[in-house]
Formats: structure tokens, C-alpha cells, sequence
């Protein structure tokens, strides 16, 4: 397991260096996120171990930037006591975990143990299932993974033999997360092209070049259009694809030729295309913002895959669905209380953010039974004060102020007015906690 450590106390960023390389990892330790993004772009990392405030570069735009262009990156971030909204923050923006300052390098240690053993145990499982399924089984467990007995989740079920068997472009709507690229394959492996590639581009974030070169090739390697040929191509965000490229697409499609870079032979195109965006593109025709023609060529046989606010009725099967991932040969049980809390949650982030937490509760977990207690403290946090976005800079302390109230009244309110133990539920230490609360006592109420 190969680890990045960024953080610009230099005693701090050594040690841990010199640490994880004792205990067998391979690190290497930086001052800046500017540094670290270089070096991201050269080698390829495991888990990237950051701090949240550093000169630069705050560490949430850092990990904003890091998980949009090295998305399967893990991603630990360090925080002190009085930063631990921040890090709340930081979870919702897509970081694994987080570890509290001051902390020993035993303590980080054992988190990437845990972290290292579930990845090993995972890979084997997926090695040992490849080796006793054929392609007709792998097919019906991917088919299988889309789960649910909502009745939103049902329509699609009966919808994938059909559209499979349609051969006609696929447009596919549904917020982030919502299961978007699986559906995608499960359709392919459906269709008459399952034995034909299966080629992925996501659009999203990328520059004209790259998603020019990405699509059509250039001197150096063919495009996606011409690898996916006799297949599909699936195309997440395609909403983000610029216009010019739009047009250059369009062309594409309507001749059913794609031309070399060189410009001096072209090969017929015989493949599906499956896209997938956020937002409706009927509107952004009529803004102007995507090409209509375009929009028609795609969007044949629309599809919406609801968020997972709106199908609650399927976290519980979800949430047991992820345990036997990522706990096959343990007995991991969930308690109702825990299953109310995560099912009361919005899930701002789908069914990536839920797979994404009980991957977290299974590696954290020391015992057979995960509780309410072991939920996380941002999936427990008051709705209105979850963070969908990044606070503006005009409301960003009454926002750390009211979270931080909030926090406090919770607790109290849970510990019934203890105030050594609101402090422990909170992770604080006790002198911190009534520092924070002497500033509030006026303001807030937690007598039932």
C-alpha cells in the first residue's frame, strides 16, 4: 500500500513518514497540496493522509480536487479537536475517514491496517468468485446488484429486458450516486452486444482536449468512439461535453463514420451509446447549452434512476447488501437503532455515500454488532445543519457557530445534562467541552 502524507508541520509530516515506512508502507511526505497534486499526477497512490488547514490551499478544496481527478484515491484527513465540523465536512465531500489531533502514528497505523485487510479480503473474494462463475453468472450478479423492492426500482427492473433488446441510444437521469453506470452495464450484458467491448468515458471535469482526444483519438491512440465499435459506449455526464465537441459528435453519429486524426481513411461505426446526466437537457437545449439534434440522437429511450431519499424502503437491503461485501466471512449485525438513523438520513450522496459508510462502520468496527453509537457523528447531525455545499464566506462562522450549538445540544440532550460523558460522545476532551458550552448555556435547551 503506497501512502501520501501532506502536511506543513515538518515534525509532524517526518514522523509519520518515518513511522508508516517501520511498519512496511511506502510513503512519501510533503508540505503542500500543491506538491502533492504533482506528485499525484506522476505516481499512483493508495491512500493520501492530508492535513485540513494549510497555507496554499485549504485542505477541503485539496480533497475536492484530488477526489475529481484521482477518484479511487483514499483519502484520510488529519483535524484538530476544534475542527471537527471541518472534517464533517470533509466526509461529505467524499474523504474515508478522519483521525483526530493529537494522535499517535499507532493509531493512523491501525486504521490502514484495518484498511489494508478489508481491501485484501474484498480482492480475494472477487478473485474467488470470478474463478467459479461464467460469464452468464457474472451477468446475473451484476443484474442482481441493482437492488430494491421499491416500486420506483421495480419499473426498472421490468424496463432493462426490453430496452436491452432495443439497440436504440440510451439516456440514462439520476442525481450522483444513484447507480447510474451500473445500470448502464447491466444493460449492456443484457443486450445481443454483450459480448462486444463496453467502453466508459465520464465527461465531467475534464478539458476540451482531453475529452476531444478522449472520444475521437489522436496521433497517439484510437478514441473511444472507434474502441467501443461494434459494442457501447457509455458516456457519463455527457451534459459537460462542450459544444464545439457536441457538434464533432454529432457528425459522427449522423455519418456513422469516424475519420482518423490524419484524415485519411474512416471506418464504419456500429455501436450503442448509453449516456448519463444529472440535469434535464431538454432545458439546456432551450438555453442553448446542448445541441437538440444532438439531445434526439441520445435520447431515444430516456431512463431515471431515482435518489435514494425517495426509495427509503431499500436502505435495509442495502445496507445488508454491502455487509456481505465487505464483511463475507464475519457475522456483522446492524441494530434496528442503527438501520433508523441511516435511514432517516437524506443521502446527499446515494447509494455511493451509503456503500461508502458501511465500508467505513465494517473497518472501524471491533465487535459483531454495529449500534446507533457507531454511526458516524455527520450521518447524527440536526438536517438543517447538514452541509449540501460549501458555505459562503459572508456565512461561514455562523455556520461552525450554530453546527457547533447544535452539536452540544444533542449531546446533552442524549447524555441527559452529563456533561463528562456529552463530551466522550462527542470525542472531546472534557475541559474543551465546557469551553464550548459556557458559550452557548444561554442559548440552547436539552431538558426533555
Amino acid at each position: 500500500m503506497k501512502i501520501l502524507v501532506v502536511d506543513d508541520e515538518k515534525l509532524k509530516r517526518m514522523t509519520l513518514r518515518d513511522d508508516l515506512r517501520e511498519s512496511n508502507y511506502d510513503t512519501i511526505a510533503v508540505e503542500s497540496p500543491l506538491i502533492g497534486l504533482q506528485l499525484l499526477q506522476q505516481e499512483a497512490f493508495d491512500v493520501l493522509v492530508t492535513d485540513l488547514r494549510m497555507p496554499q490551499m485549504h485542505g477541503i478544496d485539496f480533497l475536492k480536487r484530488v477526489k475529481k481527478e484521482h477518484p479511487h484515491i483514499t483519502v484520510i484527513v488529519m483535524t484538530a479537536y476544534a475542527s471537527v465540523e471541518t472534517a464533517v465536512e470533509a466526509l461529505r465531500f467524499g474523504a474515508y475517514n478522519y483521525i483526530k489531533k493529537p494522535f499517535s502514528s499507532e493509531e493512523l497505523i491501525l486504521m490502514l491496517e484495518k484498511l489494508k485487510a478489508l481491501r485484501s479480503k474484498t480482492q480475494a473474494d472477487k478473485t474467488l468468485s470470478s474463478q467459479k462463475t461464467d460469464d452468464t453468472n457474472q451477468e446475473t450478479s451484476l443484474y442482481q446488484t441493482l437492488i430494491g423492492k421499491s416500486q420506483q426500482i421495480q419499473e426498472i427492473f421490468n424496463l432493462i429486458p426490453k430496452v436491452a433488446s432495443a439497440d436504440s441510444n440510451i439516456m440514462i437521469y439520476g442525481e450522483e450516486g444513484t447507480g447510474k453506470s451500473l445500470l448502464g452495464k447491466t444493460i449492456h450484458l443484457k443486450s445481443s452486444r454483450q459480448h462486444q467491448p463496453y467502453v466508459s468515458l465520464n465527461s465531467y471535469g475534464l478539458t476540451t482536449g482531453t475529452v476531444e482526444s478522449e472520444l475521437f483519438g489522436n496521433n497517439d491512440k484510437q478514441g473511444k468512439l472507434q474502441i467501443a465499435n461494434k459494442g457501447t459506449l457509455f458516456i457519463a455526464n455527457v451534459d459537460s461535453i462542450p459544444l464545439n465537441l457536441q457538434a464533432k459528435l454529432l457528425a459522427v453519429l449522423d455519418g456513422k463514420k469516424h475519420t482518423e486524426v490524419d484524415g485519411t481513411e474512416s471506418c464504419e461505426l456500429d455501436l450503442r451509446i448509453i449516456s448519463t446526466s444529472r440535469d434535464n437537457l431538454k432545458e439546456k437545449t432551450k438555453r442553448g447549452e446542448f445541441l437538440e439534434d444532438l439531445y434526439y440522437q441520445l435520447n431515444v429511450i430516456p431512463l431515471y434512476l431515482p435518489p435514494l431519499r425517495e426509495r427509503k424502503g431499500d436502505i435495509p437491503m442495502l445496507i445488508n447488501h454491502f455487509l456481505d461485501i465487505y464483511s463475507p466471512h464475519e457475522s456483522i449485525r446492524i441494530k434496528p437503532d442503527a438501520i433508523d438513523v441511516l435511514a432517516d438520513y437524506p443521502w446527499p450522496g446515494n447509494i455511493s455515500e451509503l456503500e461508502n459508510i458501511i465500508e467505513r462502520l465494517v473497518t472501524v468496527n471491533n465487535g459483531t454488532e454495529i449500534s446507533k453509537e457507531d454511526i458516524p457523528i455527520e450521518i447524527k447531525l440536526p438536517t438543517s445543519q447538514k452541509l449540501d455545499t460549501t458555505p459562503s464566506l459572508t456565512s461561514f462562522h455562523e455556520i461552525i457557530k450554530s453546527t457547533e450549538r447544535e452539536l452540544i445540544e444533542w449531546a446533552m440532550r442524549k447524555t441527559q445534562g452529563n456533561k463528562t460523558q456529552a463530551a466522550r460522545l462527542l470525542s472531546m476532551k472534557p475541559s474543551t467541552f465546557r469551553d464550548a458550552l459556557a458559550k452557548h448555556i444561554n442559548h440552547i435547551e436539552w431538558e426533555e
